[in-house]
């Protein structure tokens, strides 16, 4: 039995404290108000029914139907052979022949066989030492959905990289190519002593013009500056040396820059050509002239078999928003289906491509 309280309240308080307790009028607002609400990711919890052991494990018309069911390779019988465009492709059979799965044209004139990959965006064929069986391609799909890095997937998978990731390969005969860095943001780190405690995020991009697809991009490791810094400063040439021999020596091609020093580094067989982006003070018979930026300029480059070579020199291609497309795409289509199964998603996503081509 509870004790009654001592010594007793006076007759006002006592008369509050018998009031029955006051509703609660607060009304929550909610921050997302419309569509889905932000939740947390719990990606631990996640169970996509799918696994690398099972890709791994599958084989012919059992590996060939879980893909179509998941609608990440579409289903040919019914449809028009796109190698004669005139005969219509039959159900699936197993050729042994050829030893392969495939759809066979009913055209008299051409009977080819289509494979289920064949045609893919994803998905490619192969003979001798470059083929990549499909149970391996749908693991490495599965991996990169998931989230697994292309520089350790071959890793993970015990397999060549060229599958994982198509080398990228530029020049060759001269041509030209763009190499720039960007600023993305910063942050302050408070237990960092002293004045320099400013850590930024820098990217650089390398690109060959007429090639969008030869774009890369890397992440720079800029010194620490101070608070009210406008910027990290041009690349550096520790971090450009690496890269730059990595990924341009012995290619044959004309690199142009702006004015960094860094990019002056000397690679065997890349020629450089800078502009300018900025105003320079220079003094001219001791009175100061400002000499106006030039995005773009003219170069008679010298080849080392003697012959001259005229090009255009700018960043105007690496400096475009466009050229980032492919990963802006990527980063989205990643930010939309978080929450949800990314192997179900991209399997809508094929299935949409496949109806509507």
């Amino acid at each position: 039995m509870k004790k009654p309280q001592f010594p007793l309240p006076k007759r006002g308080k006592r008369r509050v404290q018998r009031r029955p307790a006051a509703t609660n009028t607060y009304v929550p607002v909610p921050y997302v108000r419309h569509g889905q609400p932000t939740t947390k990711n719990k990606a631990h919890r996640q169970r996509w029914g799918r696994s690398v052991q099972m890709f791994m494990a599958l084989r012919g018309r059992r590996l060939i139907e879980r893909l179509q069911k998941d609608q990440i390779l579409p289903n040919w019988e019914g449809h028009t052979c796109p190698r004669c465009s005139t005969g219509s492709l039959g159900s699936l059979k197993y050729f042994k022949e050829k030893k392969v799965w495939a759809y066979r044209c009913s055209h008299r004139h051409c009977h080819k066989m289509l494979q289920p990959h064949d045609y893919h965006p994803i998905f490619f064929l192969g003979a001798g030492n470059s083929q990549t069986k499909l149970h391996e391609q749908a693991a490495v799909l599965y991996a990169a959905v998931a989230g697994v890095s292309s520089q350790a997937a071959h890793l993970v998978l015990d397999m060549d990289h060229k599958p994982v990731e198509k080398d990228i390969t530029y020049g060759g005969n001269w041509e030209d190519a763009e190499v720039d860095e960007v600023d993305i943001g910063k942050s302050t780190d408070n237990n960092i002593e002293g004045d320099y405690n400013t850590k930024w995020e820098q990217w650089g991009g390398l690109v060959q013009r007429g090639c969008p697809s030869s774009l890369r991009l890397f992440k720079l490791e800029p010194k620490l500056t101070k608070k009210r810094a406008p910027g990290p400063g041009p690349i550096r040439k520790r971090d450009w040396k690496g890269i730059g021999m990595k990924l341009l020596a012995n290619s044959k091609v004309v690199l142009h820059s702006d004015g960094a020093k860094a990019y002056k580094l000397k690679i065997p067989e890349v020629i450089h050509c800078n502009v300018v982006h900025q105003k320079k003070k220079v003094k001219i018979n001791g009175k100061v002239h400002w000499i106006k930026p030039h995005y773009t300029k003219v170069y008679k480059v010298k080849l080392p078999n003697g012959n001259l070579l005229s090009v255009k020199s700018g960043t105007q291609i690496i400096d475009r928003n466009q050229a980032l497309t492919r990963k802006i795409r990527s980063a989205q289509f990643t930010y939309w289906f978080r929450y949800g199964n990314m192997w179900k998603a991209t399997g809508t996503m094929l299935d949409f491509l496949w109806n509507n081509s």
